[in-house]
């Protein structure tokens, strides 16, 4: 992840990224953002699940190393977008609070989950046709550790990050 607690200057370095999977676009050049909605998140959240199982099908299926290899593109498109718009623009209110509580549990949970996003453009990375089809075995248990990190994150935000920032007011119930 992202987020350390600092802020970076400048536009974020996915805006366009973001822009092209639908998120609102930044008010003005570099400034703050429109705000998100947390039935926009979960249901990315739907989305990300969605494209997980049908790469988990895939394997099941045994589908060939070219059609993973689509399955993983399909899963990155989505969710390496959410992961920037959290990292960028949730996460970073929710570690600036004035709750000293809600700062405390943010940070815990972001930490739980700082790795998610390096590891996943690791995993990306490693995993072309010819190393699935070298080691299939690896492939599927290095999907089951990053599938498992995925998940974890999601349930932390359902159940704990995105009730918070929905109560600090730092995102809205409907998208508009």
């Amino acid at each position: 992840m992202g987020s350390r607690g600092g802020r970076r200057q400048g536009p974020p370095r996915h805006d366009m990224l973001l822009t092209r999977f639908g998120y609102p676009e930044r008010n003005g050049s570099g400034g703050s953002p429109s705000l998100l909605s947390y039935e926009r998140l979960i249901r990315d959240h739907g989305v990300i699940a969605a494209a997980a199982a049908a790469l988990v099908r895939g394997l099941q299926a045994e589908a060939s190393p070219a059609e993973l290899v689509e399955a993983v593109k399909r899963l990155d498109a989505v969710l390496t977008p959410h992961l920037a718009i959290e990292d960028e623009q949730i996460y970073p209110l929710l570690l600036a609070s004035k709750d000293a509580g809600q700062r405390v549990t943010a940070r815990e949970a972001i930490e739980a989950y700082a790795a998610l996003s390096a590891s996943w453009r690791t995993f990306v990375a490693k995993w072309d046709e010819a190393a699935i089809a070298a080691d299939q075995a690896r492939f599927t248990a290095d999907l089951d550790a990053i599938l498992e990190m995925i998940q974890g994150r999601v349930r932390s935000e359902n159940e704990t990050l995105y009730p918070m920032a929905l109560r600090a007011a730092h995102i809205r119930l409907r998208c508009g």
